[in-house]
């Protein structure tokens, strides 16, 4: 597979399981590798109700946005291992609910480089 090809498969991956868990697709994403790494920033969508609450309950807001992360790391770990056929090192995400940014780090056991010739 081409290096441009699997990048979209990865977004099309990373954004698919956003809509399954938060209902809502994201404004834009962008994918780099790094030898052993894949790199997703994610400009995403704020859910409406946990945003509204920010302002008077953070710490039930902000428990809330780890349980999220913690569910899109398990589906997307998931989602990468039957798209690989391979499971990943780690899937490591955090998100700043002011800036709607995220950052999704995924390590694997070898380079993007000798991965692609095998998907």
């Amino acid at each position: 597979m081409l290096a441009g090809d699997f990048k979209q498969e990865i977004m099309k991956l990373h954004n698919a399981v956003n809509i399954s868990i938060f209902g809502q697709g994201l404004r834009w994403q962008k994918v780099e590798f790094f030898q052993d790494k894949i790199i997703i920033i994610a400009h995403n969508k704020r859910v409406p109700a946990l945003n509204s609450l920010d302002e008077t309950d953070r710490f039930t807001t902000r428990m809330m946005d780890l349980a999220l992360l913690m569910q899109f790391k398990n589906m997307f770990k998931q989602e990468l291992e039957n798209f690989l056929s391979f499971e990943p090192l780690a899937v490591l995400k955090d998100y700043d609910p002011k800036s709607e940014m995220s950052m999704c780090a995924v390590l694997l056991d070898r380079s993007v480089e000798e991965l692609l010739p095998s998907i």
